[in-house]
């Protein structure tokens, strides 16, 4: 389909206020929605994947008979624009080659420049790309009601997000404290899945590490480690041969760390001051004390330590170490380690495992790396610490490092130090560390109470696919505190304290409530100038009465945004991606399940996978990011569209590849095809016809069962390509394509309308009626007895047709002629007889017979009510088929060698 028909029905939707719905008491509504696209960039191939579903989903519930409200706003809170728009300002010639690339799409060459410079304004970068996605999803065909458009930095906006956080202040739900958070040093600033580079498919946390003191004559070296519980078994210090030391003052004592570590400490203790620069020697040239053994060990320089991991000095433990182990071996010592924790395996000795795993030095990596995941798994899940560990011998690993990270800490021989979980940049491209910050504000979201109304309502609402509940439940689980306020960056000003803003997933849990009534809510705020709390709790529900001081007029409107809330929420459907879960999904269950109840909640989540192009991850590294306009200019929506809905189950990952893409393309061109030649004609009610017609609404109800259930993929594949199938089968028995095509082509052209509906546009206004398919409703098919008989009677044709074929090539005969024998009268009533009351009734002459039957009883079928009718009816099909002279008779029992049962005829080829 041209570009430019796209665009007239792109146009005349929005002419004619399509998808604009109004509230209807008499239909039942359905609010569909997806998270809002953040607003730093152009969106790609794998984004649409989302919205081209949930349009998908919202276009068959118009066909239902719903009332849908599709809607969609933008997110620009939160430091990623902040930061990108900084480092234009600077010149950042990566920032600048970045943002020089999303113009190129959508600008001229010589007007690029001019909107880099005007990047400099964060709000202008936000308004830039919040236009452009709006272009970008309706050339794509999505039926979103542009009507309801906002963005959390509008101030309507904003006033709510600040009485949702007065809500949760109410409930006890926001502390203050110390608290570590992830967090840029470039940015000065808490970050967030959202400010992450690939923070929502890789996910960062932070970890807790125990840096403990190994004090020498002059100073003490630090070493981080997450197995505390190994300590008695260290045998050495480890630091990295490449790595920059310092020395510092940590509480007054003086330490030695890298100078990457003693820059993350800055950001988590209170007292510490650098001193001076430190060589190798210094370090190497002594020993140092191991706290809780006492012994005077040596420090040893070696290349798999990571200056920036922990505080890169590691301490050796090559009794239960990989690492350590082959570092040691790579010195040329014969080693007897010490061995501290037990384990009933021989598997877990150390000589074994370099064996097993074939560890010859340092080199073999990822070989290491496999070891010690086995080693860790089966020491921390089946190990004890062994007799010689003091008052800990005896205990569970579990249990020892609890301990003795608390007896460390409490004798003042090491302290908390804290680390991301896998090296991180912001989206601008800023390291993330972890700071430690004070008076922090966060969401507690480890209250019991918040949590079990959380999981009551995950047990009610539906997920597809259905084991992502059990992911949501693990996710509530876990969720402890959260910071929820930034020092800088876009966004709401968090209500408690002003000098805070509100981060950007926490701003972006109950916003779908705006969707309903944003277009009272700015009258009234404009009106008003601000909205109160007072009318908030009006219009959410937490009150019945409307202040007497508000004028009347604004009254009015203030009402119809409470009627407009109440008919539209909660949200029915909301689609995203897994990498969502433990984050943004997690958090709008919850702050749902906080401040609202009953038909508030909300109903179900649709959750997809990934998307891939060409089996790898979508990433400007592997030059495979296609955007969302380059699609529809190269392609067309509704090509794009297919082969989102038939390339992948929902639950699946998507891989956008040319050669897959070749062959819906193919198809979806014969579709256009059929229906630039089709001329209505009046059907004749041929076999072939009326076999169609059942077909078709055996589709059409499983097409209906799928997508009521979002299987889309078999609902698309089902009512397209079965279709299409059936069609050329039609064909060739005998029937006129037009002549197919004018019994379906209306229920068709609507089905396919959710995939393809500017094609489906089109076709519906030249051959059915005046009016948009887009809001046609489709019914379920009567079935009225006949359909399951006629496509019964043509699987039993193509049997025969089937079994005549093996038959030759088992034989090698090449037919002139076939003779196809029924069963008759007297085998019939047999078989019946058989049915109904088994072998006991029968005579002596259908006795003979009993072994046959028996042979034969799985494919022996009276599934057809008269074969011989049937068979003559199309033995000039069978014949032209076969290409040889077909004869249909009644088998007399005892005449042939092989006996005609119902539903298994003889066949004698000649």
């Amino acid at each position: 389909m041209s570009e430019n028909i796209e665009k007239k029905w792109q146009e005349n939707w929005d002419r004619y206020g399509v998808f604009v719905p109004k509230i209807d008491s008499k239909k039942p509504k359905f609010l569909i929605t997806v998270p809002w696209p953040y607003t730093n960039g152009s969106l790609h191939v794998g984004h649409g994947r989302t919205y081209t579903l949930a349009d998908i989903i919202a276009r068959f519930k118009r066909t239902q008979g719903f009332n849908v409200l599709f809607p969609m706003a933008f997110h620009q809170s939160g430091t990623p624009i902040l930061a990108f728009s900084e480092r234009i300002s600077r010149g950042d010639p990566v920032t600048i080659k970045q943002y020089q690339d999303y113009l190129s799409e959508y600008e001229k060459a010589e007007d690029i420049p001019l909107k880099i410079a005007e990047f400099k304004d964060p709000k202008a970068i936000a308004s830039y790309f919040s236009s452009k996605i709006i272009e970008d999803f309706r050339d794509l065909g999505y039926s979103i009601d542009w009507t309801r458009v906002f963005t959390s930095a509008d101030p309507e906006y904003q006033e709510f997000v600040r009485w949702q956080f007065l809500k949760l202040d109410s409930l006890g739900l926001i502390r203050q404290g110390s608290y570590p958070v992830l967090y840029s040093m470039d940015d000065d600033n808490a970050v967030g899945e959202d400010d992450i580079k690939d923070g929502d498919l890789d996910k960062v946390s932070w970890e807790e590490f125990t840096a403990i003191f190994f004090r020498g004559k002059e100073f003490a070296l630090v070493a981080a480690s997450l197995r505390p519980e190994t300590v008695f078994g260290i045998t050495n210090l480890w630091i990295a041969k490449d790595g920059n030391y310092v020395l510092c003052s940590l509480n007054g004592e003086k330490i030695a760390v890298t100078e990457e570590a003693y820059k993350k400490m800055s950001f988590q203790a209170e007292n510490i001051k650098f001193i001076r620069n430190l060589q190798h020697k210094e370090i190497t040239s002594q020993k140092f004390q191991s706290p809780l053994s006492e012994l005077n060990i040596p420090v040893f320089e070696t290349s798999f330590v990571d200056p920036d991991n922990g505080t890169g000095v590691v301490y050796s433990v090559p009794g239960h170490s990989v690492w350590d182990y082959v570092a040691r071996m790579d010195m040329g010592e014969d080693l007897n380690v010490p061995v501290i924790i037990e384990i009933d395996s021989k598997k877990t000795d150390m000589k074994a495992i370099i064996s097993s795993y074939r560890i010859q030095d340092l080199k073999d990596n990822e070989k290491i790396k496999d070891a010690t995941q086995f080693l860790y798994r089966e020491e921390f899940y089946k190990g004890k610490m062994s007799g010689n560990n003091g008052k800990y011998s005896g205990k569970s690993v579990k249990e020892a490092r609890e301990l003795i990270k608390n007896d460390l800490i409490a004798e003042k021989n090491a302290f908390i130090f804290y680390e991301t979980s896998r090296k991180a940049e912001t989206r601008s491209g800023s390291k993330v560390i972890v700071a430690v910050l004070r008076d922090q504000w966060f969401i507690d979201y480890g209250v019991g109470w918040w949590k079990e109304s959380s999981r009551k309502l995950v047990e009610n609402m539906m997920f597809y696919p259905e084991f992502y509940r059990k992911n949501m439940l693990d996710a509530i689980d876990w969720l402890r505190e959260r910071p929820c306020a930034r020092r800088r960056g876009l966004g709401t000003k968090l209500p408690m304290d002003p000098k805070w803003v509100i981060e950007s997933l926490s701003d972006s849990t109950i916003y779908p409530e705006v969707y309903t009534n944003i277009m009272q809510l700015k009258k009234i705020k404009e009106e008003l100038g601000n909205l109160d709390t007072s009318v908030m709790e009006y219009i959410y529900g937490y009150s019945d009465s409307i202040p007497e001081s508000i004028p009347e007029n604004i009254q009015e409107t203030i009402q119809e945004a409470r009627e407009s809330r109440n008919y539209w929420y909660g949200v029915d459907l909301r689609l995203t991606a897994y990498p969502h879960m433990s984050n943004h999904l997690a958090f709008y269950v919850m702050n749902h399940a906080a401040l609202f109840k009953g038909k508030d909640l909300p109903g179900g989540l649709v959750v997809s996978s990934l998307v891939v192009s060409n089996g790898s991850k979508i990433s400007k590294s592997k030059g495979n990011v296609i955007s969302l306009l380059s699609i529809t200019r190269k392609y067309s929506a509704d090509i794009y569209r297919l082969y989102v809905a038939v390339s992948a189950d929902i639950g699946s990952t998507m891989d956008w590849n040319e050669n897959d893409l070749s062959s819906v393309i193919r198809k979806y061109e014969n579709f256009v095809e059929m229906m630039e030649n089709f001329k209505p004609v009046k059907p004749t009610g041929t076999r072939p016809e009326k076999w169609f017609e059942a077909r078709f609404k055996k589709n059409l109800s499983t097409f209906m069962d799928s997508m009521e259930s979002y299987n889309i993929r078999n609902a698309a594949i089902t009512i397209f390509y079965d279709v299409m199938n059936d069609l050329k089968y039609a064909e060739s028995r005998g029937a006129s394509r037009s002549s197919l095509l004018s019994i379906i082509i209306k229920e068709w052209i609507i089905s396919m309308s959710i995939f393809i509906p500017h094609t489906s546009e089109e076709y519906w206004h030249r051959y059915i009626q005046d009016s948009f398919v887009s809001i046609a409703s489709l019914e379920r098919p009567w079935f009225q007895g006949w359909e399951d008989e006629i496509i019964s009677e043509e699987e039993y044709l193509q049997e025969i047709i089937g079994d005549i074929r093996e038959i030759g090539k088992a034989t090698g005969i090449d037919p002139s002629s076939v003779i196809i024998s029924v069963a008759g009268k007297k085998i019939m009533e047999m078989v019946s007889k058989i049915n109904k009351e088994g072998t006991k009734n029968l005579n002596s002459w259908e006795k003979q017979f009993v072994p046959e039957f028996m042979k034969n009883r799985k494919r022996i079928s009276q599934r057809v009510r008269d074969e011989f009718s049937l068979l003559q009816e199309s033995r000039q099909y069978i014949s032209a088929t076969l290409g040889c002279n077909v004869e249909i008779i009644f088998d007399e029992p005892g005449k042939s060698k092989k006996t005609a049962w119902p539903g298994r005829p003889s066949i004698v080829l000649q």
